[in-house]
């Protein structure tokens, strides 16, 4: 699962433990946030940004009642950069792996922690 190479990926690297709690997706802003600062660019940390974006999504699963889908036939499929979403109760579809991207490229403004908060209403 790519959210937990994510996992062991930012314990190894910069010596922080994720453990699937909403309060981790703060470490997961600051996380984002440090890499950008380095200079980091988008197209050499790509495969990391997608590993943060299937971790973002799979805490929605295992804590606002969310469940993996795909874009195709949806609202999203046009827009989604990668074809994984995850759906929210009642009837909410979510970018997890599109919105580490933007968060990536923009900073505080695309928070992560404020994204969960969004579409869960947590």
């Amino acid at each position: 699962m790519f959210s937990d190479d994510i996992v062991t990926v930012a314990r190894s690297v910069s010596g922080i433990d994720l453990d699937y709690s909403v309060d981790s997706l703060e470490q997961v802003d600051s996380l984002i946030a440090g890499f950008r600062a380095q200079g980091v660019t988008e197209d050499r940390f790509a495969e990391t940004l997608f590993g943060f974006g299937c971790y973002v999504g799979e805490v929605m699963v295992r804590h606002a009642g969310g469940v993996w889908t795909t874009s195709a036939g949806t609202a999203l499929e046009a827009y989604a950069s990668f074809p994984l979403l995850v759906s929210l109760p009642p009837q909410n579809l979510s970018n997890p792996i599109g919105k580490v991207f933007k968060a990536f490229r923009n900073g505080e403004a695309d928070s992560i922690t404020h994204f969960y908060r969004a579409m869960t209403s947590n």
